[in-house]
């Protein structure tokens, strides 16, 4: 520093002294912080100094971050100054103000030219740190106090290197320790963000603190210069916490005019392909813009005071911005240059992943308040559009041709050379050829458009087999009007050219898809003999290519070479090419003769078509018909010549024919005697009708003759030959032909061929001469010639016309008694003279037929009438139009798109008062047309619909309340307002129709809509929707009660919940946070469910945390109850998801699911959950570096065993730790506590390869939210998608995520042969993706619309030989092999010989009429059996104890399956009434609760429904429900089931099927009920004479039962009392200390009451849970503090206000004493005083 600088620096000094004074003053106090804070980055100060470093021409800068101070030194070449502080405005306008001046001044840079500035407002963010910055250089030494005031040091920084300059930060701020900033700079330090990109000078950046060493450096690998932009290849090291890693990327930069540089980059990945990146605007540092753009830029842009934004609606900014995009255009072509220079492509089909592809992510530029990068997409789209940049295989093209692949496989198989031939442009491409047109349609609508706009046209491979014209058509997705250019399609020309092993690689594709082989068979794509290109069909379907055949010529065959390929040969014959047969002989050979106009044999051809004709089946014999009746084969004769001509040309020669048409010798007649000589006598009467089909007539026939002029037109029918015999009769006067005639009319009467079409001319006419026809009627020729020529004779023998004679009048001659002379009669309207005037003639017809005396007294009811014929025209078009219009408006609901109301139109209140009007016709004053109505009655109707909506809505109007809230009690009821009353009848009846309206409007369009079309799906889910609850606010509540609680051996906070009072709905998993009530006599604790776990009747439920449930005696616990409400959201969620998709209503989405799909079908006891674990998950994790894989399970149990599977299988092998996310809720404890469990909060994003497990639920919205960010489960870019136990998910829930991501490969694992999913319409019932891709056997597994790939999983390992056989035969073709061998069944030792063997099979007696046998059925049409439910539960009670006795310390599980609820419930709650031993666990349920579970012993219980119908659709004949039943049993299986004496027990198809599978091993035995109730009881009736069975009264009074089984049965329930007296003990049943179940009152002992309580007991009769006599104790306060014995919760059911009530009571067994709180015995006293005692339930059940 020399004197003149160090006069500047004390006088800088004191005049920064002056200010600070004034900066400290109260009223401008904030403004230093608002200075320091500009920054919400508070560390961001570092790319300050950064900034400065390079401003100041540094090379290299250096961090040192220690524990109370930062380091920072750079060795720039431009070193500090100071200038004179009175002249600093002056220097500020010339930029020649002193360093020292501006590092201390306040918003007065020292900034010059394009430098970034240094030592602005930028500096001073260090203040949120330090309060006395040090600065060291080569010439000044000073520290910063007062915010701006230099004091000059006199030491230099111990280290500081000679060319350094070094500034030092103590951390001294008062509000902020040095912890504090330690922790933020040391972050920072370690992520900044691209600080060296945009330096010039600057290029290495070093960071120590504690033990880490951190580097930032920028290598500029290659510089290229093009027309001034500077293209620079550059590595820069980064750090990623820790670790070094580099990026590499190209930067394109240019200078504006003023020489600031502007720049684009973009990054590379390893392989040195482009990458997207989502980095903010640069402005040299990082700003906080978001720029949406995958690619980086930096322009010298004015920021905001903050410099974290760009200022908006900033000219020099909108330009920067211009110039960015014009340069980010053409760098297109440079990378795309670059590339081809390099082999290496930049510009391929992952350019759209980096260029803006979606108008829609940029903001209007118009909008001056926030910046827009919008010209980057139009730039960049714009440079597409007119240069060679569209990426194809290996090339780039302009858009006039580059064309688009529906799906990719169609580039890999046509070649660019293969395409133009197909589009006629030899220069024509294929572009985005990894892109698939179809996925990316369904998945990405904006870059779907982009790439539409670009590309000439799309094809698919409909255009490339079919060929297509040029055509407009609307696109849906982009809501535009487009246009498909034409395509020429295959052609023989181009299968001519082929190389016979693209042929082979091209039949291959068709053969894939049923689509594919459907539309080529009748293209020429196939070689022919000579090597021509030949189609296998012709247009009628007909083949006409054959396979060789040695000796054989006049056909095209199939070309030798072609059938030297084994899959091309198995193509070409699964189309249907063969080896000529006789048929194809005649339509290839014999047919075409007929049209070459040779001289031609037809008695050969005719013998060879009879021939054929004999051999036809009747499905075959119309089609060949079909083929040959149109040429002329036959012979006929005319003047002695013979003729050929076609059937329909002819009659037969019968005598009434030949005579008939004598009068016209133009008719032609089959030579009918050659024909029989030819096939001989025997095959006499097929000839008859050979030529009958062919189209020979045996009856005159009917034609028609029309004159269609276009103002006047006619039609008139004609019977032939009719106007030549009547006019022969009339001229001849031959009375012998006029009888004959008549004959042959009545005859055409009875056949009805004389009706009223035939009777009636039809004119029509144009009244306006353009456009309107009227349709007028008159008497026909045929009906003039019949009623006005005198062809008839009458009983004077005169011959006379049909209006000249009455009935009576006309000649004996006629027979007038045959079945058509009524009718002929009425034709000809002849009739006795008053034979209508009295329709109670009485005269004789006893003469007449039933018919005739119908058709007369019809006739005379319209001759009453005055109605005519003409009249009966008018209404039958009456009818017609009618009919017309019903259909129009049923179209009009059904297309669902005329309006935004559904295509319905509103009724305004006129068209309501016409609806039901009543006005009267002036003349007759009654109605006109219109059902008379009482007046009252009609302005009801016209209230309510008035009030009704314009169309059915979804929208439900809350419920309706019936009753006011009025005050009252029974003897002083409220008034009834009747008006209030009537107006909440109309409210109500007026939402009912709209939801009707609604409804019906759903089901129509469901009705209507394609199977599996887009419209199909959504609408199906709407109306799903509505079942389940979503629609409506009001979500479906449901309450379940459990009887016992238990917790789970070996957790901690598992309980496990039995005995439910109901069906527990799956969507019970999906909760989460249900509280649960445990009731505890009269104490109740609440506490917390985390997730839960259905198993059949039991719920496994995991409380949040172990206290809540610690402290708890759960023996003490007498009922739990939850209360939750279902998840509504979870179908809303799917169905929005769906209506995203915005595909057209009819787009297919069976025909369009994507290829790469595999299936893994495993049917019972395979595997394959272990398969999925060990054979695919690993191995795609082990072989793969990056790779993201999710599993979608149908239920968080699945989703468990499955992860549990992968642990098991990984054996010691824990590095699944690393990459198994299991992502949910879930149910297991050891899970939970393990790594792999994750919640919301994990973020995903930092795994490089993981597999992640969840519910198929959970796919259409769930997400991860690390830091608030959400990262959806269907938005990550999943490489696998596998679905496992797809049999049990819902079509739609499969088919959104096939639709909406494009994984590498879809997985899909179940056996369709199981559990279907459960649905609440019926219109997809039973739909899954198996029926979709119509995947229905194990045996040859065949898929559509692409033959899927399909791993068959063959050998099971559950189940023994003899068992494993019959559901290997039953479902899957008998090809499934057996791990197991049958010397690994378990024994069961049951000490007596039961004659029990592997397969077993107990038929029950079923009756229609006796109580017990009789099958029922409860309102929810689930069926049951009282006698095979008892004798079920007596059965497995009595096998169960000797099991127990014969195998003590052993545990056998036994499973009891009923393909009925209400079948399973009786037979559940009947096994828990008893006390079964502990050797043997017992499960109960439906097969949904038994899927993917086995156990030792199964018994199959099928009862059946109350008729046993032959349909498909009956529960028992559904194989998979018959399946899941027997395949669940390891080692012995029981098949119950109806006896062969039971009504239509054939129809039984599936059961007595499996019955023969049984039968037809040397392991069964069969046994008859009766039987074994002897067994057990000694008595084969037992059961049937110790249970009274008897329906539900209105009132029910039960005493103590005379019978063991008392049964009361009604619509809605069962109840089953079973009652044992004292002493009766099922026979093997091993003798037990028990209390006796009957005891009088005087047996009771009063001193086991506790003294204070013995005053208020009383003693009266018990039944149910105990018999006999007990104590009834009443307490206060809590029972411990009276008693310390042990007590069991029971419910005493009594009556109060006319429901029944349950009251909790605690019980002493043994003590025979029953406590009860003494409010609930003050409240039910009277109920409790019963002569008859009170009934004793253990639950409420």
């Amino acid at each position: 520093m020399n004197k003149q600088e160090e006069t500047y620096f004390v006088a800088l000094s004191k005049d920064r002294s002056e200010i600070a004074d004034v900066l400290e003053r109260r009223a401008v106090r904030g403004y230093k912080d608002s200075v320091v804070e500009k920054y919400s980055d508070q560390a961001h100060f570092i790319y300050e100094l950064l900034q400065n470093a390079d401003d100041a021409c540094a090379t290299r800068a250096r961090f040192i971050l220690e524990e109370n101070r930062l380091i920072f030194a750079h060795n720039g070449s431009r070193h500090f100054s100071v200038s004179n502080p009175a002249n600093e405005d002056v220097d500020s306008e010339n930029k020649t103000l002193g360093d020292i001046n501006a590092i201390t001044s306040i918003a007065n840079s020292n900034k010059t030219g394009a430098s970034i500035g240094k030592f602005g407002v930028g500096f001073k963010a260090v203040f949120q740190y330090t309060q006395t910055p040090h600065i060291y250089d080569p010439n000044f030494k000073f520290k910063i106090e007062r915010f701006i005031v230099p004091i000059m040091l006199t030491d230099d920084f111990p280290g500081r290197r000679s060319d350094e300059t070094l500034f030092a930060f103590p951390f001294d701020h008062q509000e902020r320790d040095a912890d504090e900033a330690y922790s933020d700079i040391s972050d920072k330090l370690r992520n900044l963000s691209f600080p060296l990109l945009f330096l010039t000078s600057l290029k290495d950046i070093e960071f120590e603190f504690s033990n880490v060493l951190g580097l930032y450096g920028k290598n500029i690998k290659e510089t290229i210069k093009l027309d001034g932009t500077i293209a620079e290849h550059l590595i820069l090291t980064q750090n990623a916490g820790d670790d070094l890693y580099d990026e590499d990327l190209w930067l394109f930069s240019r200078l504006d005019e003023c020489e600031r540089r502007y720049s684009v980059g973009f990054f590379m990945d390893k392989e040195g392909h482009l990458r997207p990146v989502n980095e903010p605007a640069f402005c040299f540092f990082p700003t906080k813009e978001v720029t949406n753009l995958n690619f980086i830029l930096h322009a010298p842009f004015l920021l905001t005071d903050s410099r974290e934004g760009i200022r908006a609606g900033v000219a020099h900014n909108d330009k920067m911005i211009k110039r960015l995009a014009e340069l980010a255009a053409d760098s297109m072509e440079y990378l795309r240059d670059i590339g081809m220079k390099s082999s290496n492509r930049l510009i391929d089909d992952n350019i759209v992943e980096i260029i803006p592809v979606d108008e829609d992510d940029f903001s209007d530029p118009s909008n001056k308040r926030k910046v827009s990068f919008l010209p980057f997409y139009e730039s960049i789209k714009k440079k597409f559009e007119v240069t060679e940049l569209i990426p194809t295989v290996d090339d780039y093209v302009m858009p006039d041709n580059a064309y688009w692949a529906a799906v990719p496989q169609l580039a890999q198989l046509f070649s660019n050379i293969q395409l133009g031939e197909i589009t006629e442009n030899e220069d024509a491409q294929w572009a985005f050829v990894s892109l698939g047109r179809d996925e990316v349609q369904r998945n990405n609508k904006a870059l779907f458009s982009y790439i539409e706009d670009l590309v000439k046209t799309n094809l698919n491979e409909d255009a490339i087999i079919n060929g297509r014209s040029r055509d407009f058509y609307y696109n849906r997705v982009l809501g535009v009007r487009q246009s498909l250019e034409s395509v020429r399609g295959i052609t023989g020309t181009f299968i001519e050219k082929q190389e016979i092993s693209w042929l082979h690689e091209f039949y291959k594709w068709l053969s894939e898809t049923k689509h594919r082989t459907d539309i080529s068979t009748d293209k020429p794509i196939f070689l022919d003999q000579n090597g021509k290109a030949a189609a296998a069909f012709d247009d009628e379907e007909q083949l006409i290519l054959f396979l060789p055949v040695k000796d054989v010529e006049g056909y095209k065959v199939v070309n030798e070479a072609l059938l030297k390929n084994k899959d091309t040969l198995e193509f070409i014959k699964s189309i249907g090419v063969k080896q000529p047969s006789l048929k194809d002989q005649i339509y290839n050979i014999i047919l075409p003769q007929y049209t070459d106009g040779a001289d031609i044999d037809t008695d050969s051809h005719f013998m060879i078509f009879f021939n054929y004709y004999c051999k036809c089946s009747n499905e075959e014999i119309e089609e060949f018909i079909d083929l040959i009746k149109a040429y002329d084969f036959l012979t006929f004769y005319e003047d002695g010549v013979a003729y050929r001509g076609r059937a329909s040309e002819m009659y037969m020669p019968t005598d009434e024919l030949v005579r008939y048409f004598e009068s016209k010798p133009s008719t032609r007649f089959i030579d009918l005697d050659s024909y029989k000589s030819m096939v001989g006598r025997e095959r006499e009467k097929y000839l008859i009708s050979f030529l009958t089909e062919l189209g020979v007539k045996s009856s005159p026939s009917v034609y028609t003759k029309s004159n269609d002029g276009y103002y006047n037109q006619s039609s008139e029918k004609f019977v032939d030959g009719l106007r030549e015999i009547i006019e022969a009769v009339e001229k001849s006067m031959d009375s012998g032909l006029s009888s004959f005639l008549w004959d042959q009319l009545c005859i055409m009467a009875e056949t009805n061929k004389l009706n009223y079409y035939l009777l009636k001319k039809t004119l029509r006419t144009r009244p306006d001469g353009r456009y309107n026809f009227r349709t007028e009627y008159e008497d026909s020729s045929t009906k003039i010639d019949l009623t006005s020529k005198k062809w008839l004779v009458n009983n004077e023998g005169l011959f006379v016309s049909a209006k000249e004679l009455t009935k009576s009048e006309l000649s004996s001659i006629y027979d007038i008694e045959n079945e058509g002379a009524a009718s002929l009669l009425s034709v000809l309207n002849i009739s006795d003279v008053g034979e209508y005037e009295d329709e109670d003639d009485d005269e004789d017809d006893s003469y007449l037929t039933d018919t005739q005396r119908e058709k007369i007294k019809f006739a005379n009811k319209l001759k009453a009438l005055d109605i005519n014929e003409e009249d009966l025209e008018d209404f039958r078009e009456f009818k017609r139009l009618k009919e017309a219009q019903r259909r129009a408006a049923e179209m009009e609901r059904n297309s669902g798109n005329s309006s935004s109301s559904g295509g319905q139109k509103n009724v305004g209140t006129e068209d309501i008062d016409d609806l039901f009007g009543d006005e009267e016709d002036e003349e007759t004053s009654e109605p006109k047309g219109k059902k008379k109505i009482n007046k009252a009655t009609t302005d009801v109707i016209k209230d309510i619909a008035r009030r009704t909506k314009e169309r059915g809505t979804a929208v439900f109007v809350p419920e309706i309340s019936d009753d006011d809230d009025t005050d009252e009690d029974e003897y002083m009821p409220s008034a009834v307002d009747y008006s209030k009353k009537i107006e909440r009848a109309k409210q109500k009846s007026a939402a009912e129709i709209d939801k009707i309206t609604y409804f019906e409007e759903l089901q129509n369009k469901a009705l209507s809509a394609e199977r599996y079309s887009y419209s199909w799906f959504t609408t199906l889910l709407e109306m799903e929707g509505i079942n389940s609850g979503e629609a409506n606010s009001r979500s479906r509540e449901v309450s379940i009660s459990f009887a016992k609680v238990e917790r789970e051996p070996g957790t901690k906070r598992t309980l496990v919940l039995k005995h439910p009072n109901q069906y527990i709905p799956q969507f019970m998993e999906d909760l989460a946070d249900i509280p649960l009530v445990l009731h505890m006599g009269d104490q109740t604790k609440t506490v917390a469910i985390e997730v839960a776990n259905i198993k059949s009747y039991t719920l496994r439920v995991k409380m949040k945390n172990t206290e809540a449930i610690d402290n708890i005696d759960l023996s003490t616990v007498t009922s739990a109850t939850i209360d939750a409400k279902s998840p509504a959201f979870l179908l809303e969620e799917l169905r929005k998801q769906f209506a995203e998709f915005e595909f057209d209503d009819d787009f297919n989405m069976q025909e369009n699911l994507c290829e790469n799909i595999e299936f893994v079908f495993g049917p019972p006891g395979t595997g394959k959950t272990t398969h999925l674990a060990k054979n695919v998950l690993l191995p795609i994790m082990k072989n793969s570096r990056e790779c993201k894989a999710l599993v979608l399970t149908p239920t968080n149990k699945s989703a468990d065993v499955l992860v549990k599977r992968i642990m098991e299988v990984s054996g010691s092998d824990s590095s699944y730790n690393d990459w198994l996310v299991r992502f949910g809720a879930t149910g297991d404890e050891e899970i939970e506590q393990s790594p792999v469990f994750r919640d919301k909060t994990f973020d995903i994003r930092t795994l490089i390869k993981n597999v992640t497990v969840t519910t198929i639920a959970r796919f259409p919205y769930d997400f991860f939210m690390p830091e608030g960010a959400r990262v959806f489960l269907n938005g990550i870019n999943w490489d696998y998608i596998i679905i496992d136990e797809a049999s049990m998910i819902p079509l739609a829930n499969i088919v959104y995520p096939l639709y909406k991501k494009t994984p590498k490969k879809f997985i899909i694992a179940g056996d369709p042969f199981q559990i279907e999913p459960i649905t609440s319409v019926d219109l997809w019932k039973n739909e899954n993706i198996y029926t979709m891709v119509h995947l229905d056997s194990f045996v040859k597994p065949e898929t559509i619309p692409y033959q899927y790939k399909v791993e068959l999983l063959t050998t099971q390992y559950r189940s023994v030989p003899d068992i494993g056989g019959i559901f290997s035969n039953f479902a899957y073709g008998g090809i499934l092999k057996h791990f197991r061998n049958a010397d690994s069944q378990r024994p069961l030792n049951v000490g007596n010989d039961l004659g029990i063997e592997t397969l077993n099979v107990i038929k029950f007696p079923v009756s229609k009429y006796e109580s017990i046998y009789r099958c029922k059925r409860l309102q929810h049409s689930s069926s049951y059996q009282v006698y095979s439910a008892i004798f079920t539960f007596e059965y497995v009670s009595y096998l169960s104890r000797a099991i127990a006795e014969n195998n003590p310390g052993e545990l056998f599980r036994i499973g009891v399956i009923a393909p009925y609820r209400a079948q399973a419930d009786m037979i559940d709650k009947l096994l828990v009434s008893e006390n079964l031993p502990k050797e043997v666990d017992v499960q109960v349920g439906t097969i949904h609760g038994f899927q993917g579970d086995e156990c030792d012993i199964i018994f199959a219980v099928f009862n059946t429904p109350p008729s046993i119908s032959a349909s498909k659709e009956m529960f028992l004949n559904k194989k998979n429900i018959i399946n899941v039943s027997i395949s669940r049993a390891r080692d012995y299986l029981f098949v119950v089931m109806p006896d062969d004496e039971t009504e239509n027990i054939d129809n039984l198809r599936l059961v007595k099927r499996v019955e023969g599978l049984i039968q037809s091993t040397d392991a069964w035995n069969e046994f008859a009920s009766p039987d074994l109730e002897d067994l057990m009881f000694g008595d084969s009736k037992y059961l049937e004479n110790n249970t009274f069975s008897t329906s539900h009264q209105s009132v029910n009074v039960y005493g103590l039962p005379e019978k063991i089984y008392e049964v009361r049965t009604e619509d809605a329930a069962v109840d089953v009392q079973i009652h044992r007296a004292a002493g009766q003990v099922v026979p093997a049943e091993k003798p037990v200390n028990m209390v006796p179940e009957v005891v009088d009152s005087y047996d009771l002992d009063e001193t086991l009451i506790p003294e204070k309580l013995r005053r208020k007991a009383i003693d009266l009769p018990v039944r149910g849970a105990i018999n006999g006599w007990c104590y009834l104790v009443p307490y206060e306060g809590k029972l411990k503090h009276f008693t310390v014995k042990k007590t069991v919760g029971m419910f005493i059911p009594l009556l109060r206000n006319g429901q029944e009530k349950m009251v909790s009571v605690s019980v002493v067994e043994e003590d025979r004493i029953i406590y009860i709180s003494s409010d609930m015995f003050k409240l039910y006293e009277q109920g409790l005083s019963e002569p008859d005692g009170i009934r004793l339930k253990k639950s409420f059940i």
